[in-house]
């Protein structure tokens, strides 16, 4: 908990003209067009900060599960992917604040987004052509975290809060703090969180016993056996981060930057051995792991991000009203683990380590730098703006577990967005050309060289060019009823995963190959949305089409003799073979919400009912794999003066479209319940929040994960939050 203790130290020393804060109407606005959301036609979902924290600590992916057409792909707690309309992986582009999150999400479903939850503003999930301002290839939308870390507006009241928080499925602890003033004419902001989540409980029957003992165990080990499937193991979460920032402004815009640190240990539940089969080696190993016990397979992650922000408004040339510049250097590492439980014996050799392999870790590194402009060259009547972005990323793994050699990748953008208001109708229109050079190499193995060995190198240098345009039309019929058209075309360039994978990756139990030939991949879409209100009552409907030229994904083979001979297959006997191929594919599916809100004597209604659908199929035949099921949403909630009770359950059907060898997802009902109430004790405001997740305890599992069977969503989870603001 040091960050909690160093947040104490510095809240001592800042706790000078704080003020309690008057709780005001607060117009919501989307940061990457500085338009308000009811005027912003192309994002899916914009969600306030304090609602992303007062239901939990959270993945980003179960952060945003709730939405509609958004889903996670979860590799346990810390992990959760977000899959948008059946788009994941690089098609989702992730932002902290306008900048992409250069982490390592991409090269596995076992690693988490390295973006922070706590004390952020919102969660944008946008679409369409305000989404090509900021990132390539995002035929899926982008998803931008925003915090206040560099106040783009002077900060006029010093506000300083304390956090705790408990949760009862994991016996997890969370304390936060958070600082926001003005000290000599400068905006300060600080950040600190400490967590710790043990191993989550799961609801009865939800582990299957075969995957984790034998039918030959005596009495006594099956009742040992049954006690441990009430929790999964490897599932915890340790996580320390900090966050400090500094800013100047004025009339003449704002300059700032922060620096962020986050620390953290998470456990990873799904691990394959890394040589044989797993299944059938588990007997004849069975007397040899008892001696050497439980094997804790872990992950240290440790990244670094120093940004600097600005935007400069200028009166001297006649077509430039502001320029927002952007620079960020990252560094972000992944370290994979194994090791054996404490209460073992540890008077092992080092031969008898070694055997077993659990000595040499696996990094995964990224060293990454950006640098971006936004020219503002609009008029009165005409929003209109040029990007140019440049970025360079190093990615490497090192270790036992390197199933891909080094990379590096260089990125030039530049873009064009305008957009224009008729009065009862609007256009918004976006282009962006990048230039991606990417420099990597494949290991060839062959039977002149060990396992362990690498033979003959092949090293690509190659340099591709993409085309992206989104236009946006929304025609307002009449005062109640409204339309919005939305024509894509993304072009994305295969990621370096696709390109260049070679190895044993034991957290899919697959051993995948790249294709270094591999096209770009074309996104064809169009949407259509009809929005009616009328008096307290809403009713929206989307239907939306995706044509893809050349979709990439990873299909699994099936074994047979002259596959069993292939380059690696021998070597890592047990491990399916799977490689990245791309042919045709459509996805195609609809959202729908219809509610209303009712003002009852101490306090508003609000009732609503949800439904998406989304479908995605292969042009030769078969189901994309890990889709995601039909979803109907029933949501209440009541809020009165200083209170609010909300209801949300979220009834999720049988996915029966499955690719090929892939299982068979059972629906689930999960609802979530949470109650909230402030409290003003003199000039400070502390608010109390109850929530329960999945209050029926009911086995889930997401089919969007690659390890849906072995590991399923917690169970019942009853927490409490509080929140001291001065």
């Amino acid at each position: 908990m040091k960050n909690y203790y160093l947040a104490l130290i510095v809240s001592a020393l800042l706790t000078v003209n704080i003020y309690a804060e008057e709780v005001e109407e607060v117009v919501v606005t989307a940061s990457l067009t500085n338009q308000s959301v009811s005027d912003l036609t192309d994002p899916l979902h914009v969600i306030d900060g304090e609602d992303v924290a007062s239901g939990g600590v959270q993945s980003l992916g179960e952060s945003l599960d709730d939405l509609l057409g958004v889903h996670s792909a979860d590799f346990g707690a810390a992990v959760g992917q977000p899959v948008v309309r059946g788009m994941s992986g690089s098609r989702v582009r992730v932002l902290e604040n306008g900048v992409v999150v250069r982490d390592v999400a991409a090269l596995g479903p076992d690693h988490i987004n390295d973006v922070a939850l706590s004390n952020i503003k919102q969660i944008e999930v946008v679409k369409g052509p305000s989404s090509l301002l900021y990132a390539n290839g995002g035929s899926g939308g982008v998803i931008n975290i925003v915090d206040n870390s560099i106040a783009t507006t002077e900060i006029t009241e010093s506000v300083l809060s304390l956090g705790l928080e408990t949760q009862s499925v994991n016996n997890g602890e969370l304390a936060d703090f958070t600082y926001e003033g003005n000290i000599s004419g400068l905006n300060v902001t600080f950040v600190a969180s400490d967590s710790m989540f043990e191993d989550y409980e799961v609801p009865a029957g939800a582990l299957y016993p075969e995957e984790h003992h034998d039918e030959d165990h005596s009495d006594s080990e099956e009742d040992h056996e049954e006690s441990s499937l009430k929790m999964l193991a490897n599932s915890d979460v340790e996580n320390t981060y900090t966050k400090f920032g500094v800013s100047r402004a004025g009339d003449w815009g704002y300059i700032g930057f922060s620096y962020s640190d986050n620390e953290g240990v998470m456990g990873i539940p799904f691990h394959v051995e890394a040589h044989g089969d797993h299944d059938d080696d588990h007997a004849d190993s069975e007397d040899e792991h008892d001696e050497h016990g439980e094997e804790r397979i872990f992950s240290q992650i440790d990244s670094n991000k120093f940004d600097i922000k600005g935007s400069l408004v200028t009166n001297a040339y006649p077509l430039i009203n502001k320029v927002d510049f952007s620079f960020r250097d990252s560094s972000y590492e992944h370290l994979e683990g194994h090791a054996e439980e404490e209460h073992h014996d540890e008077d092992h050799s080092e031969s008898e380590e070694g055997e077993h392999g659990h000595e040499e870790p696996t990094l995964f590194k990224t060293n990454a730098t950006e640098f971006g402009l936004i020219v503002d060259v609009g008029t009165d009547t005409l929003t209109r703006k040029i990007v140019f972005n440049a970025a360079e990323q190093d990615s490497s793994i090192i270790g036992e577990e390197a199933f891909m050699r080094p990379v590096s990748t260089e990125e030039v953008t530049l873009g064009y967005f305008m957009s224009r208001d008729f009065g009862n109708y609007s256009y918004d229109l976006g282009v962006r050309a990048d230039e991606i050079s990417r420099s990597g190499s494949i290991a060839h193995h062959d039977e002149d060289h060990a396992e362990d060995e690498e033979g003959e190198i092949e090293m690509y240098d190659d340099t591709t060019t993409t085309l992206s345009a989104a236009l946006n039309f929304s025609q307002d019929f009449t005062d109640n009823l409204s339309m919005n058209v939305g024509l894509s075309s993304f072009e994305r360039a295969p990621d370096v995963v696709e390109l260049y994978m070679n190895g044993p990756h034991l957290a899919t139990g697959r051993f995948e190959v790249g294709n270094p030939n591999l096209a770009t991949e074309r996104s064809n879409n169009v949407d259509f949305t009809l929005d009616y209100t009328v008096g307290n009552m809403f009713a929206k409907v989307t239907y939306y089409q995706n044509d893809i030229n050349n979709y990439i994904y990873l299909k699994d083979e099936e074994h047979d003799e002259d596959h069993h001979d292939s380059e690696g297959e021998e070597e890592h006997e047990g491990l399916l073979h799977a490689e990245f191929v791309q042919e045709g594919a459509e996805l195609a599916g609809y959202e729908f919400e219809v509610g209303g809100s009712y003002a009852l004597t101490n306090g508003t209604l609000n009732v609503s009912f949800g439904r998406d659908v989304v479908e995605g199929t292969l042009d030769a035949g078969g189901f994309i794999p890990r889709m995601a099921p039909a979803r109907n949403f029933y949501s209440a909630s009541y809020v009165g003066s200083d209170y609010t009770y909300s209801l949300v359950l979220k009834d999720v059907a049988d996915h029966e479209d499955v690719s090929e060898d892939e299982t068979m997802t059972e629906g689930y009902k999960m609802l979530n319940l949470k109650v909230s109430k402030d409290y003003q004790i003199g000039e400070a405001n502390l608010k109390v929040v109850a929530f329960a997740n999945n209050a029926l305890d009911q086995v889930a599992r997401n089919s969007t994960s690659f390890v849906k069977d072995a590991v399923p969503l917690p169970g019942r989870n009853v927490g409490l939050k509080l929140k001291l603001t001065f």
